[in-house]
């Protein structure tokens, strides 16, 4: 046994003397260039961006999108079961809680959004079977707590101007939108085709305007204070003057597109889009000036120029932005690509200067209405029963963290060296063996 550990000895000094050998020098480089090195530039970068699909509670219709005054709890309606979405969002547009309210009965179809400013907090929706607008408290404190109401305002479809002089004609049926400007509500009646003025405090204050099929989104013009609606199957755009009550149809030429939907109001003038037809877009969008005179605006992105566009909205920080969102749509051509896309004008809003276009992640979904806030930009997908949100990416701080160094990133030299000593303090256990 003594001998066998001298032999192992032997052995293992050895090992010692080879791993401890001097490591040959390599064969020295030849000296630097001193004209060849490495200078600073710039390491300026776009913002970065996160995505994120929220899934909602299945159904086959989900529609309009609000984000609550003065809250971070998101409204969605879901026509299809008629059912409101009260849903808690967090800065990363992350969904953290629902909760699901049937309004009516599951056919009512609850359809149109938005937010009260003669009563803050609370918001006007739309109940399009059963003729009511309705304001109600959403009731923001508390995710799970029903929503109440507050008032319903039932439209008769008997109303005067409903139908012809003679009494033949369709009554007043379908609210679809509905948009608040002081005491006044103003709502497409898409089933009627019928634009309902009506004031909020005072129902029997009311006016009835005849449209084209059919009126869709009202906006009010910032210049002149006339109300337009685009007529989604009549290639046409309705003015309204709420003073004489006349209005004014003014036509979409074929080379532009067609099917009016998305409209609201921006800088200068009521800002609209076109959706094209079942078997193409034309990526175009338009403005309305206060002389009536339509500008319109094509993409020209590879991803933007045939966009059928449905929706549209003003970034919060226009004025400094020069920035208008669309949301392009399958929901007629099932080949459109689901997208949204940032349009950046130069400051005059005459001229675009920048396109980008991001796909939503789930495609052929319809997608439907676009929502803005400082920090975010949402998306419902009518079919699938998400909401898409697009958000700054926040910036990370460096933790100062770092990361321990391993053996093999030592040099060489030193790494052998470790070995020996290691070999070393091991002889008196192998002796002992």
């Amino acid at each position: 046994m003594l001998l066998s550990n001298s032999w192992i000895a032997l052995a293992l000094v050895a090992v010692i003397q080879v791993v401890t050998a001097q490591v040959p020098n390599p064969t020295p480089n030849p000296a630097p260039n001193p004209d060849l090195h490495f200078a600073p530039v710039s390491n300026q970068r776009s913002t970065s961006y996160q995505y994120v699909e929220n899934q909602l509670p299945t159904t086959p219709q989900t529609h309009e999108v609000i984000m609550v005054t003065g809250s971070s709890v998101m409204l969605i309606s879901q026509l299809s079961n008629s059912v409101l979405l009260k849903a808690s969002v967090d800065a990363n547009g992350v969904v953290k809680d629902v909760g699901a309210f049937q309004i009516g009965s599951p056919n009512s179809r609850l359809h149109g959004l938005v937010n009260s400013q003669v009563y803050p907090g609370q918001v006007w929706v739309t109940l399009q079977e059963d003729n009511i607008l309705l304001r109600i408290d959403p009731k923001v404190n508390d995710i799970l707590a029903p929503p109440t109401i507050e008032q319903i305002i039932r439209i008769q479809e008997d109303l005067e101007g409903c139908k012809a002089a003679d009494g033949t004609g369709v009554g007043c049926k379908g609210p679809h939108y509905v948009g608040e400007y002081g005491d006044e509500l103003w709502t497409t009646l898409q089933d009627s085709s019928h634009v309902l003025r009506i004031n909020h405090k005072f129902p029997s204050n009311y006016a009835v305007y005849k449209a084209q099929p059919r009126p869709i989104f009202i906006a009010k013009h910032p210049v002149n204070n006339m109300f337009y609606t685009g007529q989604d199957n009549s290639a046409s755009v309705m003015k309204i003057d709420p003073t004489t009550g006349v209005t004014t149809q003014i036509p979409i030429p074929g080379s532009a597109g067609q099917t009016p939907v998305g409209m609201v109001s921006g800088p200068n003038g009521i800002w609209f889009t076109l959706l094209g037809t079942n078997t193409s877009g034309t990526g175009t969008f338009g403005h309305i000036g206060a002389d009536d005179t339509i500008k319109y605006h094509k993409l020209n992105s590879t991803w933007g120029k045939d966009a059928s566009l449905l929706h549209l909205g003003m970034d919060p920080d226009m004025g400094a932005s020069h920035t208008v969102w669309l949301l392009s749509s399958s929901i007629i051509y099932t080949k459109a690509l689901d997208s949204v896309i940032k349009v950046v004008f130069d400051p005059t809003y005459q001229t675009i200067v920048k396109e980008e276009v991001t796909a939503l992640p789930t495609q052929e979904c319809k997608a439907h209405r676009i929502w803005l806030t400082p920090t975010a930009v949402f998306a419902t997908e009518l079919t699938s029963a998400k909401v898409f949100a697009w958000t700054v990416l926040k910036s990370q701080k460096d933790s100062g963290d770092q990361a321990p160094s391993s053996a093999s990133s030592l040099p060489l030299s030193h790494s052998l060296s470790l070995f020996a000593v290691t070999a070393w303090a091991l002889l008196p256990a192998i002796f002992n063996l």
